[in-house]
């Protein structure tokens, strides 16, 4: 059984960072591209550059950002005090790491649920020359919010089958201290 649980954690994470990946990619390039021509526009044609070309990041970039805040916490590169945790004995980690998780998880589904009735609100709002609804933002939010909710749960299910050990951490160069 604990392997089955385990199996199911790794193929959710592969799942979710896969997807989080694509979104980062995709929109990456969008970011790019729109900036790009927008600067070549610019030069090119001696104007004031694209006059959509500030809408399409302002619907892309949310999108960016999400999907790299769940990348992070999957691997447990978000800000973190654990001073508590490393004062603690194994036991007490594994339990602290667990409770904390579980609290993300919760915490983080509610504000998907937010997110979404934000959104709905929202898309009411349209941008000015493309027309598109003011929701997409938020719907990258509620798309941060239940993926890092999802991935804490699995964190959580890992530490409590495997230990305190098996809590993600950043890899040193990705550290602040």
């Amino acid at each position: 059984m604990k392997g089955v649980l385990l199996g199911g954690a790794a193929a959710n994470d592969r799942a979710v960072a896969l997807l989080c990946r694509a979104v980062v990619v995709v929109t990456g390039l969008v970011l790019l591209g729109v900036l790009s021509a927008n600067v070549a526009a610019r030069y090119a044609f001696g104007m004031g550059g694209f006059a959509w070309a500030q809408e399409i990041p302002e619907q892309a970039f949310p999108w960016f950002i999400a999907a790299g805040v769940v990348l992070a916490a999957q691997a447990g590169a978000h800000i973190a005090v654990d001073i508590a945790t490393q004062q603690l004995p194994e036991r007490g980690r594994q339990v602290l790491l667990v409770l904390v998780n579980a609290l993300v998880v919760a915490a983080y589904a509610w504000l998907a649920l937010l997110a979404l009735e934000v959104a709905e609100i929202a898309k009411l709002q349209q941008s000015t020359i493309l027309r598109i609804p003011g929701s997409y933002g938020y719907w990258a939010m509620a798309m941060l919010a239940a993926l890092t909710s999802l991935s804490a749960a699995t964190i959580a299910l890992r530490i409590a089958l495997l230990g305190a050990g098996a809590a993600p951490e950043a890899a040193p160069e990705d550290s602040v201290t």
